[in-house]
């Protein structure tokens, strides 16, 4: 293997596609607090294919609404700017795995699926954890491995987005990347996000959910995002951890997140971890949010 180092990566990320310009501008909108509905309304309207995801995922079993969300005008009255922010960046990182299905299909296609059951997990585990929105887990969940989508186009011969089943994984796989690489795929998710301008909450989690406890900010998101990390892993590898034994590894690895638990009043224990790990099974069997995209 030839010297690897950052170079290539920070490259990637600089050269990486920006966002589409609806993305950016409904960024700029939500994250305003004087906007308005209608100016939010003219920035999607343009963009039918943006149009199309939105009314198909409002009417999804992600939102369980009992009554179908029929136009955008609709969309933003009943889900609101957040929840119409959240859907959009949803397309935007499901557009950017597509883009690569081409080359190394079946990495990608397991790494949207880890994705994907992270989102769902995070979500889980915010519905029942007061005072977070189980929207916004959902993305900071989803979006949390883009960093190796970097790493897998700078070395495509050498990265593996899903490494070898290893009783430290994930604990380990940062410092890993980082000895081979010069850089790990969290850091350079953080850094893609950040470029793209994503609400800063979601850049922290992206970045520092291996390492909850050196988050400068929004550490409660990176908390929420590790857990679900872990049992994504568990019931896509069929690992069957107990709840207990999640519990062992994460004091074993990352002692300093159980600490940081009450901080938040994350009052996690056993059972919670046996629920959640029920309940995502339940989705995944379920088709939960699988068939929103194709």
């Amino acid at each position: 293997m030839p010297q690897l180092n950052l170079t290539s990566a920070i490259k990637q990320i600089d050269s990486f596609p920006p966002l589409p310009n609806t993305v950016i501008r409904v960024l700029e909108i939500t994250g305003n607090p004087e906007s308005s509905a209608h100016e939010l309304m003219q920035a999607i309207l343009p963009d039918q294919s943006m149009c199309v995801a939105i009314l198909k995922i409002a009417n999804s079993a992600f939102f369980g609404r009992p009554r179908k969300v029929c136009s955008i005008e609709e969309a933003v009255v009943v889900l609101g700017f957040q929840e119409i922010r959240n859907i959009i960046l949803t397309q935007a990182v499901f557009n950017s795995f597509q883009k690569l299905r081409n080359t190394k299909k079946e990495d990608i296609d397991t790494l949207w699926q880890h994705s994907l059951t992270c989102g769902l997990a995070a979500k889980i585990i915010a519905t029942h954890t007061a005072g977070y929105s189980p929207s916004q887990l959902f993305i900071a969940g989803l979006i949390h491995d883009i960093g190796k989508l970097i790493l897998l186009i700078s070395f495509p011969k050498y990265y593996s987005p899903i490494p070898e089943l290893s009783e430290h994984l994930p604990f380990s796989l940062s410092s890993e990347e980082e000895e081979i690489f010069g850089i790990s795929h969290d850091d350079v998710g953080m850094r893609l996000l950040n470029r793209w301008l994503f609400p800063e909450q979601l850049c922290a989690s992206t970045g520092y959910h291996h390492h909850p406890g050196a988050a400068p900010i929004s550490t409660e998101f990176s908390l929420i995002v590790q857990m679900a990390d872990i049992l994504s892993h568990n019931v896509l590898r069929n690992e069957a951890l107990t709840g207990q034994e999640i519990l062992d590894l994460i004091n074993k690895f990352t002692p300093e997140s159980t600490l940081s638990w009450s901080r938040y009043n994350f009052l996690w224990q056993e059972e919670d971890i046996e629920n959640w790990l029920t309940d995502l099974r339940s989705d995944l069997a379920n088709g939960t949010l699988l068939n929103v995209f194709d």
